[in-house]
């Protein structure tokens, strides 16, 4: 009887430190190297500028495009979002996305930051990103900012949303994501305002999976 009940314990424990196998380990960030570009269209986005993007996400703290315009630098009428992945890269970081608009082709009128939640937060939308006078903004940035990571629990797969409006903000339009990053990331389609002709400003959101 003794030796029945020792064998029984046995395996109860091996079954029970076997099970958390299963998951992946607790308290780590983001697997993926990353980095996002942006493009702004004018002509209802047949008439494509210049993809800019930001430096890889193990590049540094806090990484940034440079000014995106359209071709003429004056008032675009759409953008598109790219996230590319660079895969089996692990960096274990905390992240969140700041954009910010400007007016001048980007040497003047400039908006105020505004930022999506951290990815250990569980990521989200951030607020409209317009220029000094909330109008016709020519030129656009988008930055990585990184910590430590916050959570015990880790960040399993994410995408980036993007839209735009007119208005200050007030008259949106639909909403477009990236793949998601396990799928390779890539390519957002063309966010526009409702008319599809010089929005007043973007925002853009983290969505993310985690364990």
């Amino acid at each position: 009887m003794k030796t029945l009940v020792t064998t029984l314990a046995i395996v109860v424990s091996s079954y029970a430190v076997a099970e958390p196998e299963m998951y992946a380990p607790s308290g780590t960030g983001v697997n993926y190297d990353f980095r996002i570009g942006l493009q702004a269209f004018d002509d209802r986005g047949r008439d494509a500028g210049r993809v800019e993007y930001t430096q890889y996400l193990s590049s540094g703290s806090s990484t940034e495009t440079n000014w995106v315009v359209d071709r003429d630098a004056y008032d675009p009428d759409a953008l598109k979002l790219h996230l590319s992945i660079l895969r089996n890269t692990p960096v274990n970081k905390d992240f969140r996305l700041a954009i910010r608009a400007a007016d001048n082709g980007g040497r003047g009128g400039y908006g105020y930051w505004q930022y999506t939640p951290w990815a250990s937060e569980g990521g989200g939308w951030s607020g409209f990103a317009l220029d000094s006078d909330g109008y016709d903004p020519d030129a656009f940035k988008i930055r990585i900012e990184t910590r430590n990571w916050q959570e015990y629990v880790s960040l399993r797969d994410f995408r980036i949303g993007l839209k735009v409006a007119d208005d200050r903000g007030r008259e949106q339009g639909s909403a477009t994501f990236t793949p998601w990053a396990s799928h390779g990331g890539g390519w957002t389609s063309l966010a526009t305002d409702n008319d599809s002709y010089d929005f007043d400003g973007f925002a853009v959101s983290l969505e993310v999976r985690k364990y």
